[in-house]
């Protein structure tokens, strides 16, 4: 029972915040127009600097968690690939859709809040540098995906979409701060306490904002319209990749906090950017939806029964 309690209180504040946000919304005190403005602030700005703060700060060394992204970056190359497969019997139209849903996780937020909540600073360091190599694959996967299945120009695939590809990468804020956070370690470079100080001021407001704005976001009506395609991805997201990941974890003799991590992000819900590359593609953004409010409401329990497991096993 306390392994069960301990796993609720993890996950259970987070998706209290989501259930506010979404209730705010309905009230009219958050409105679209901040939603929208917030959600930039949060990408471009406090996130960045949240994930910069902990890697910069952390006591950990990359070396030492090269097992954990290896376990993370081998378990997402093979979920894409299942996960493509897993949609070929589906109209062409819903496999897009399908297939965002059913591999591509909501980490930058939800993974990140729920390593927080769980193991602090030092999980959310983990959870940080094993986003970025996971982010990375879902782009090469979203580019591939947008190729095969655009109706504008289905199938086509030239150099210019490695090269946007690449600055994407690039330009990712967040890969950015993960990436110069490392070299400012590697360097030694001592920041004066004035500016670290200002850093964890904006890096406060980061995940509640952050899902607050995710919760105004949701549309719980769609539930009514769920199809079995919509639970099929659902399913695929949330026991599926995890235990896949988690099989890569155990193979590479994790620790109990680096398995819990990886446990988490790959629990998270399927990314609400899955809805916006369905839309793209002129697939079936209706199903996207439906796959991310369903696994957003679902992963409360999946991510807890996993959590408690993972601590009873270890």
């Amino acid at each position: 029972m306390e392994t069960f309690a301990f796993a609720l209180s993890v996950t259970g504040p987070i998706f209290l915040t989501l259930i506010i946000g979404y209730w705010l919304t309905r009230i009219g005190l958050l409105r679209e127009a901040f939603v929208d403005d917030a959600s930039r602030l949060v990408f471009l700005v406090t996130l960045p600097v949240l994930l910069f703060s902990e890697i910069f700060t952390s006591d950990a060394e990359l070396g030492q968690e090269l097992p954990l992204l290896a376990a993370g970056l081998l378990g997402t190359l093979i979920t894409i690939p299942l996960a493509w497969a897993a949609a070929r019997p589906l109209a062409r139209g819903d496999r897009s859709a399908f297939i965002q849903g059913a591999f591509r996780g909501n980490l930058g937020i939800i993974g990140l809040a729920w390593a927080a909540n769980a193991y602090g600073s030092s999980g959310l360091a983990q959870a940080a540098l094993l986003m970025a190599v996971v982010t990375m694959l879902y782009n090469l996967a979203a580019v591939t995906l947008f190729a095969v299945y655009s109706q504008d120009a289905p199938g086509k695939w030239n150099r210019g979409s490695w090269g946007k590809l690449a600055r994407d990468i690039a330009q990712n804020p967040l890969i950015v701060a993960i990436v110069l956070a490392l070299v400012c370690r590697q360097a030694g470079l001592q920041l004066p306490a004035i500016l670290l100080q200002t850093g964890d001021y904006l890096a406060s407001i980061t995940l509640p904002l952050a899902l607050l704005c995710i919760g105004a976001s949701l549309d719980f009506s769609l539930l009514r319209r769920s199809s079995l395609t919509a639970f099929g991805a659902v399913g695929f997201k949330l026991l599926l990749v995890p235990a896949v990941l988690l099989t890569f974890g155990w193979l590479f003799r994790l620790p109990p906090q680096s398995m819990g991590v990886l446990l988490l992000l790959a629990a998270a819900p399927s990314a609400t950017v899955s809805f916006i590359m369905a839309r793209a593609m002129g697939g079936n953004s209706q199903l996207a939806a439906n796959i991310v409010a369903l696994s957003t409401l679902l992963s409360i329990v999946t991510a807890s029964l996993g959590l408690a497991l993972l601590q009873v096993l270890y």
